[in-house]
């Protein structure tokens, strides 16, 4: 790894507001890429926020990762387990749109494929909001293919779809 190329790390508990701020920022300047709303995520209270990373540290119920180059987040992901625990479901993925194209988004969904293997996860699913072809292709190149299944978007006008891949795929 060159020392620009962003490091993958899992999120620590007292990361909240860094983990505000890039989530603020991917709805604010992403919003019909995403099912949640900036106006609802921004008026999360600070507990919220805090919760949401300290159960992410633990790393049992859900985790979040980052790519951090010069201490700046450049790239986020998150998963947590499904209701079947052989299935992990990815969520929140984003990547400053400085460091498309660099590999980042690849090597975020190959540490959530790491630690859905280390659950004893075999498959990993998303959704990604119909419109978001450049999600969609991103998803395929790295091994997801569509299920079929579609869910309309709350809130919102559209559909996002389902992908599916068999953890092993991903690491592969």
């Amino acid at each position: 790894m060159s020392e620009t190329e962003p490091k993958i790390r899992a999120v620590r508990a007292d990361e909240w507001r860094l983990w505000r701020e890039v989530r603020l920022r991917m709805l604010r300047e992403e919003a019909a890429h995403f099912g949640t709303r900036w106006e609802d995520a921004s008026r999360e209270p600070d507990e919220r926020w805090q919760a949401w990373t300290e159960e992410a540290a633990r790393g049992d119920t859900r985790v979040l990762f980052a790519a951090e180059r010069d201490g700046r987040w450049v790239g986020v992901v998150g998963a947590f387990p499904r209701v079947d625990p052989r299935e992990a479901q990815l969520i929140s993925m984003w990547v400053d749109p400085t460091t498309r194209g660099q590999g980042v988004a690849e090597r975020l969904i190959r540490a959530v494929a790491e630690w859905a293997q280390s659950r004893g996860c075999d498959d990993v699913y998303l959704f990604v909001q119909e419109p978001n072809v450049r999600a969609q292709r991103l998803y395929e190149r790295a091994g997801f293919r569509p299920t079929g299944d579609r869910e309309r978007v709350p809130r919102r006008r559209g559909f996002k779809v389902l992908y599916h891949s068999p953890v092993a795929d991903l690491l592969a």
